[in-house]
């Protein structure tokens, strides 16, 4: 009789031992980990100048880190796209370091600025704007 007590008592503890052993495991496997955040930083060598004539082009590049899907970036300006008054980009996304052209308006915006902004495309809460001082001059389009 001792030893049918000693061995229901080591079964309950084996099947113990399993339950315990397999929380863990569903705990530890159910964790969500979180990632570096998405960081945007301007690529040496292509960052938006400060001034800019009406018509004149720059290559503008984004370095993208930490993206988990490497989707790049989206350009855009304020104050109106739509409209073009403070200016386009070619093409309007693109890759961690790829560069777009930038080409200022046709014509000084109101106030005489445009900010430019990049968005990323996997986190549209990671942003990086400039302000570019837009003035009269000669038209010199995007190559």
């Amino acid at each position: 009789m001792r030893s049918s007590a000693l061995t229901r008592i080591a079964k309950a503890l084996l099947i113990a031992a399993l339950f315990a052993i397999l929380a863990f495991t569903l705990t530890t496997c159910s964790r969500t980990y979180e990632s570096t955040p998405i960081s945007l930083a301007y690529s040496p060598g292509f960052q938006p100048p400060t001034g800019l004539e009406t018509g004149a082009y720059a290559a503008i590049a984004v370095t993208v880190s930490n993206d988990p899907k490497n989707a790049g970036v989206t350009f855009g300006c304020t104050p109106d796209q739509s409209a073009g008054d403070c200016g386009s980009f070619t093409p309007p996304a693109a890759a961690s370091t790829d560069p777009t052209c930038y080409l200022a308006p046709d014509a000084v915006p109101s106030g005489g600025t445009v900010t430019v902004t990049a968005t990323s495309v996997t986190d549209p809460t990671k942003m990086l704007s400039s302000t570019i001082t837009i003035v009269s001059g000669a038209q010199n389009p995007c190559p």
